[in-house]
């Protein structure tokens, strides 16, 4: 009797528990042919899940959770759970493409017509103090330093004396992948961004300044799609979106 009456109340603990737990089940609809991941975070509850290569997705969610749905190549979307949605296993939410914007660029400060000869004459030219000689009449006269035939040319893109420090992302992505640390987090737990990367990759691979590095460290944590892209499993794809925030963050408090 004492046996029945324990299992009694375990099926009842059980029972009440699984009546506790609600999950949000849905898709994730684009405007593309092809669904690539989508990450959703419970930013209320601090869980992660990625969506199939169909968009659907499974996560626990009460009513009032704030749901994040981000990708790399769509706008991020927040959307609190009605309980509605709970009550359905056909919840939707639509994502919408990324469009990159760049700022306008002028070319030219003349308004050209396409006409080759009406160009010419609207664009002004300057010819006092231009040389009167080319370099083979100069090679003629005797003048040294001219011959345009044997001399080297000088590659710019790669000169030593460059002050140019261009982003290299595959060098980026290797020595990223090199500091990738072990000990990974579980997905119910707020992932850490030190848990990925070292204090080196920020200093030396982003060139964030020693002084800035855990302003950096909290800029990254008040950001919602970090979580998201630390739970990616294309590490390339994480990488980028560092690269970009570093980007943001010294353009935003003016840091060289």
């Amino acid at each position: 009797m004492r046996y029945i009456t324990l299992v009694f109340i375990l099926l009842i603990t059980f029972y009440g528990y699984a009546q506790e737990v609600t999950m949000l089940k849905g898709r994730v609809v684009v405007d593309s042919q092809r669904t690539e991941a989508i990450h959703i975070l419970n930013q209320t509850q601090n869980i992660g899940v990625i969506s199939d290569d169909h968009g659907f997705f499974s996560i626990k969610a009460d009513q009032g959770d704030v749901i994040v749905f981000s990708s790399i190549q769509y706008v991020l979307k927040q959307y609190t759970v009605l309980q509605e949605d709970l009550d359905v296993d056909t919840f939707e939410i639509r994502l919408e493409i990324a469009v990159n914007e760049l700022d306008e660029v002028r070319i030219s400060q003349y308004s050209l017509t396409g006409d080759l000869k009406a160009d010419i004459v609207s664009i002004p030219t300057h010819t006092k103090n231009l040389p009167f000689w080319n370099a083979a009449e100069l090679k003629q006269m005797g003048v040294g330093g001219f011959d345009d035939a044997q001399s080297p040319v000088k590659n710019m893109v790669i000169d030593d004396e460059m002050d140019a420090t261009p982003i290299n992302l595959m060098g980026l992505a290797e020595l990223a992948g090199g500091l990738f640390k072990s000990n990974r987090k579980t997905r119910e737990v707020v992932l850490d961004i030190t848990d990925f990367y070292t204090e080196d990759f920020f200093v030396q691979g982003l060139n964030i300044p020693e002084t800035e590095y855990y302003n950096f460290l909290d800029y990254l944590k008040e950001q919602p799609g970090t979580q998201l892209a630390l739970r990616s499993p294309d590490k390339l794809k994480t990488l980028e979106f560092i690269i970009e925030q570093s980007r943001v963050f010294k353009s935003k408090y003016s840091i060289d």
